[in-house]
């Protein structure tokens, strides 16, 4: 009996332990990346959250008007291994985010790239469904 109690708790961690990692989203389910573009613009906000660092920046188009995207980055803990810390993102600071826009055509998307104003560029991407961008991929899609 007590065999069968232990294959019965060795599965069910086995299952616990598989069940976060299946349950990571796909960044090409919801972002399109064929069609991969820069946006230039503003920092206005971060959320350093699980599952992902969210970075709104507002973006001018030609005509003048702004819009506030919504840009995912990694995790929290994989920017932090990563070396990347949340000081980095000042507000009201002047950056270009390489972006793979989102499929639904709202200003939301997933982050490759980040570059501040004489400053090195950032690998911002979700590390889980991707390697890191370099100029030979980007644009490329998978």
């Amino acid at each position: 009996m007590s065999l069968r109690i232990a294959f019965i708790a060795s599965l069910t961690l086995f299952v616990m332990a598989v069940t976060p990692i299946s349950a990571h989203h796909s960044v090409s389910k919801g972002f399109d990346e064929a069609r991969a573009m820069a946006l230039q613009g503003v920092i206005t906000k971060v959320e350093w959250t699980n599952p992902h660092v969210w970075i709104y920046i507002d973006v001018k188009d030609s005509s003048g008007s702004i819009s506030n995207w919504r840009v995912e980055s990694a995790a929290p803990n994989a920017l932090f291994r990563a070396d990347i810390r949340r000081e980095v993102f000042e507000l009201a600071k002047l950056c270009t985010v390489q972006i793979w826009p989102a499929r639904d055509g709202s200003k939301t998307a997933s982050g490759r790239t980040l570059t501040f104003a004489g400053s090195k560029t950032l690998d911002i991407s979700d590390k889980f469904e991707s390697a890191p961008i370099t100029s030979e991929t980007w644009g490329k899609g998978k």
